[in-house]
C-alpha cells in the first residue's frame, strides 16, 4: 500500500507541483487583475523558451495519463483504453484547434511534441504493466 502511495506522489504529483512551480516561476500568475502579474518570481536566470512553455505541458499531461493508469489500468478494462486514447487525442486536437482559432491560445508545434515526448515516457515507464494485462 505505502509503495502505491510513492508512486502516485512520484508519477502524478511531482509532475503536477513541478509544472506549476516552473509555471509561477517564470510565467506569472495573475490572481484577480491581468495587470497585476504576482510572479514571475524570477526574471532571471532566463530559461530556454521550450522550458518556459512547453514542459509545464508535458509534465501535466504525463500526470493526466499515468492518473488513468491508477484509476483505470489496473483492471486493463475497454474504459482504460476509452479514456487514455480520448485524453491524448483531445489533447492533440485542443492544441491543432489553437492554430485555426477554435478555441483561444497560441498553437506551439513544440507543445505538441511535449505531448508525444510525455506520452512516450508513460508508455515506457508502465510498459511492462500494461503488456503484462493484454
Amino acid at each position: 500500500m505505502f509503495r502505491s502511495y510513492n508512486r502516485i506522489i512520484l508519477h502524478i504529483g511531482a509532475p503536477i507541483i513541478l509544472g506549476v512551480i516552473v509555471y509561477a516561476m517564470w510565467r506569472g500568475i495573475y490572481l484577480i487583475d491581468p495587470a497585476q502579474n504576482y510572479f514571475p518570481i524570477l526574471d532571471s536566470p532566463h530559461p530556454p523558451g521550450w522550458v518556459k512553455y512547453n514542459l509545464p505541458d508535458g509534465l501535466w499531461f504525463y500526470a493526466l495519463l499515468t492518473s488513468l493508469y491508477f484509476i483505470w489500468g489496473k483492471t486493463y478494462s475497454r474504459h482504460f483504453v476509452s479514456w487514455l486514447l480520448l485524453s491524448i487525442v483531445m489533447s492533440l486536437l485542443l492544441e491543432v484547434s489553437q492554430s485555426y482559432r477554435f478555441i483561444q491560445g497560441t498553437f506551439d508545434w513544440n507543445d505538441l511534441l511535449a505531448y508525444v515526448i510525455a506520452a512516450i515516457i508513460f508508455f515506457i515507464n508502465f510498459y511492462k504493466q500494461l503488456y503484462s494485462k493484454l
